[in-house]
């Protein structure tokens, strides 16, 4: 109750906020829907298949200022499974947000977001509401060059699994730096640092040390390089690298929002160390055809010993250890009516990865085939 009561008070300071007289205002509305089969929907060593049906609407009322443009915006989100109906949830969000232009096109903007995860009663182990506060900037200098920062505050409560509430610090800044008219490299660098309300336990099952509130938190840089190799044909290909601190011991560090994994309650980013590797061929045809193709790479490494099925460690092969490969393609065509502004995007996509690990619990392999249109009305 107190949780749907701050959503509520978000909402109504928002309305209240953004209602000045003496400013043009105008709405904006989105929708999405797609449907997709995928071998294993779980992400687990034991495949299941369904098919997944995902629905998407978003509204939003702009207000425009002299000087900021304010939004107010509501989202839900939808996710429904044919045979795995236990698995079905939704997710609402509502943001309020005001951005100021700079003449050299910079921008700063902030605001504040409420979200709410609901599952059904099986699995409501996954039910949060989420509070965020964040503030962002681009500045651009001579010769193109541009800077990015921003700094986010987010709380997140849970509602069963109470021990796993916490606050998020995420601090982040990078540059674009272009090469030439073709190419241009991007450098971004963030730091995330999360501390929990109450004590939790360690990756070996014992409480932290002192039995204080865990405090985890992770150093991420990531190195992007995107190149026209012809007029209607790009790529881009990056290198990521996350690093852990404070009480590195912590693995059981929050929940993921996707439905990907029974086991997203032991796999945030706070849970391991990484060397990531991708890139994407993008080809851009007439008629409004786009065509997308990529590949992802990562070598993650944990805290907690590789278990075998009964849930004791494997001699020999210490701390587990995962390698993940993912291939994807994306097929789109667009459309404009009522002069541009309306739009229409039709969409098809395959998707295969594979994960491998020296913990049996982790060893799978999925595919997928998805399509779906989003409209902008």
């Amino acid at each position: 109750m107190k949780q749907m009561s701050a959503l509520k008070t978000l909402f109504t300071l928002a309305v209240i906020a953004l209602l000045p007289s003496g400013a043009s205002a105008q709405w904006k509305s989105e929708a999405s829907l797609s449907t997709g089969i995928e071998s294993n929907v779980l992400r687990s060593y034991v495949p299941s298949q369904d098919i997944i049906t995902e629905g998407t609407l978003y509204v939003a009322h702009q207000w425009d200022f002299p000087a900021v443009t304010g939004l107010l915006s509501y989202q839900v989100n939808g996710v429904s499974f044919a045979d795995l109906a236990d698995h079905n949830y939704s997710i609402h969000t509502a943001v309020m947000s005001g951005e100021h232009k700079f003449g050299d096109g910079g921008w700063l903007k902030g605001g504040l977001q409420a979200k709410k995860r609901e599952n059904q009663e099986a699995y409501n182990i996954f039910d949060y509401s989420e509070f965020e506060g964040f503030l962002d900037v681009r500045l651009p200098f001579e010769d193109n060059l541009t800077a990015l920062a921003g700094y986010t505050i987010r709380k997140r409560l849970y509602r069963i699994v109470t021990e796993l509430d916490n606050w998020e610090h995420l601090l982040y800044g990078g540059v674009n730096i272009p090469f030439s008219e073709r190419t241009t490299v991007s450098m971004l660098s963030e730091v995330g640092y999360k501390n929990y309300l109450v004590p939790v336990f360690s990756a070996m099952g014992s409480g932290n040390s002192g039995d204080n509130a865990a405090k985890v938190g992770q150093w991420s840089n990531t190195l992007r390089l995107s190149r026209a190799l012809y007029d209607n044909l790009g790529m881009m290909v990056y290198g990521r690298g996350r690093l852990n601190f404070g009480d590195q011991e912590l693995y059981v560090s929050g929940l993921s929002a996707s439905y990907r994994s029974e086991n997203d309650l032991y796999d945030d980013r706070y849970g391991y160390e990484s060397r990531e590797f991708g890139g994407m061929i993008s080809c851009r045809l007439p008629h409004a055809l786009l065509f997308r193709v990529g590949c992802d790479y990562a070598d993650k490494r944990y805290q907690q010993m590789a278990l075998d099925l009964d849930g004791n460690v494997i001699a020999g092969e210490g701390a587990r250890h995962d390698t993940i490969s993912r291939l994807w393609g994306r097929a789109e065509k667009r459309f404009s009516f009522s002069g541009n502004k309306r739009k229409l995007n039709l969409y098809g996509e395959y998707k295969w990865l594979k994960n491998s690990s020296n913990d049996p619990s982790y060893r799978y392999s999925g595919s997928g085939t998805t399509i779906g249109f989003d409209v902008i009305f």
